[in-house]
């Protein structure tokens, strides 16, 4: 049975020893055996406040990523922003996957951040650039293999998951190289919530 909490102003500031929660009638009850406190994971919060957002590349079938080249994106974030990142890239065909930490770019083609929460006006925090000029790649923070066959016969390989908290007003190089010997369709994709 739920206990209804009805106060005479929820506008009242006041101290409450007992753990209530707001349901989805907009009662306010208590937190029990019969209605245990709603939790929900921290990355559906941030999309749901609008603060989850994407960046992406792909090489279609049509249009593949050539034998020996790399998809590079250079990302940073502003000054307090410490993004939770996960990283997921595809290929084809084999390849490999690296992050440099501190890398020194120049050019290359801005990329927007989508937000992943259509409704939200919010934009991100981030800086990002498709295939910039690389001066320096910087410290390597992590190496993948991704097996996807060889030649004509490839099946595809793939990394996701890869999660990180990044360091603000730092440079960092996501590169997937296509090492197969034969143009592959590949992708990129970065998703992260500030």
């Amino acid at each position: 049975m739920a206990i209804i909490v009805e106060r005479e102003s929820l506008d009242t500031k006041s101290r409450h020893v007992s753990v209530s929660f707001v349901n989805g009638d907009s009662i306010q009850q208590l937190a029990g055996s019969d209605n245990p406190l709603p939790t929900q994971d921290i990355g559906n919060v941030r999309l749901e406040e609008g603060r989850s957002f994407a960046i992406g590349v792909i090489r279609t079938f049509a249009d593949p990523l050539p034998a020996e080249s790399s998809i590079d994106i250079a990302i940073a974030f502003a000054e307090g922003v410490t993004p939770n990142l996960g990283i997921y890239g595809l290929c084809a065909g084999d390849a490999l996957g690296y992050l440099y930490e501190n890398s020194v770019v120049t050019g290359g083609t801005s990329l927007i951040a989508s937000n992943k929460n259509r409704a939200s006006t919010a934009t991100s925090q981030s800086v990002a650039l498709l295939n910039p000029t690389v001066t320096t790649l910087g410290t390597p923070i992590l190496g993948q293999i991704l097996i996807g066959g060889t030649g004509k016969k490839a099946g595809g390989g793939s990394v996701s998951g890869t999660d990180l908290i990044l360091k603000p007003l730092t440079t960092y190089l996501f590169r997937l190289t296509n090492v197969n010997g034969t143009a592959h369709a590949a992708e990129v994709i970065l998703e992260w919530y500030e």
